[in-house]
């Protein structure tokens, strides 16, 4: 049995893979270990499993991760960012600085669709990454996701405590009459532009239009603002991971 596992700046997701499809898909929020070990101690324990993961937060955590998961898998592997890949070149001067999610996105998607494509991930951070046909990944941008987005009016005495509403359904009226509302539809107003003017960039850039893809937590809600056709793969961090356990 193969099992999968993506840690990033808030949660945990954890999957078993069978023939690249993934299986039994569960989310866990990053400050809830526990309950994520008590799920893995009572699932895959005496079970032969493998353990595929990635994660960003660093050497301390991932040595307390191993450390937490000690003797319940047969092979534990860390899958981490290179220079190169499966036919597909890293921008980065130093490899390792690029996001392991990144990189294993940026990987598979050059392998599922052999187009110029944009891929935005949607989470703690909203990550954009272009890797051309060719497989030469191209660099990126950050953008801030919806929680941090919501901590940045923190010293402003009227909005110190309001959270985004990133589930809301879109409304036709941009202008909004509530102080949440608006700052919410500020916040997806900014995301969305800014995705369609990138996108918009690499068509008068490259030949033929890149496919954009949007994965990650909050992909089917950024989806929903976009002007352009996209593919949503909300577990896509996980999907990718499959694609190049597989081919190892």
């Amino acid at each position: 049995m193969k099992l999968l596992v993506d840690i990033g700046n808030s949660q945990i997701k954890v999957a078993e893979t069978k023939n690249k499809n993934l299986l039994k898909i569960k989310s866990f929020p990053l400050e809830d270990m526990d309950k994520f070990h008590k799920y893995i101690t009572k699932t895959y324990t005496n079970k032969d499993c493998t353990l595929f993961y990635s994660s960003v937060l660093g050497d301390k955590f991932n040595r307390e991760f191993k450390k937490k998961l000690k003797g319940i898998f047969v092979k534990e592997t860390e899958f981490k960012s290179t220079k190169s890949l499966m036919s597909v070149k890293n921008c980065y001067p130093q490899a390792s600085k690029l996001g392991s999610d990144r990189w294993a996105q940026i990987v598979a998607a050059y392998r599922i669709f052999k187009k110029n494509i944009m891929i935005v991930s949607c989470g703690s951070a909203i990550s954009i990454d272009y890797v051309t046909e060719s497989g030469i990944h191209k660099g990126g941008l950050i953008l801030s996701g919806a929680e941090r987005y919501s901590n940045c009016f923190s010293d402003i005495h009227n909005l110190k405590n309001i959270k985004l509403n990133i589930n809301e359904n879109k409304n036709s009226n941009i202008l909004r009459s509530n102080t949440l509302k608006q700052i919410t539809t500020g916040y997806r107003v900014m995301i969305s532009s800014s995705i369609n003017e990138i996108y918009s960039n690499l068509c008068q850039n490259s030949k033929p239009k890149p496919k954009l893809l949007i994965t990650g937590s909050y992909s089917k809600n950024i989806s929903r603002d976009l002007k352009i056709k996209c593919l949503v793969e909300p577990y896509f961090v996980l999907k990718s991971l499959a694609l190049i356990q597989d081919q190892k």
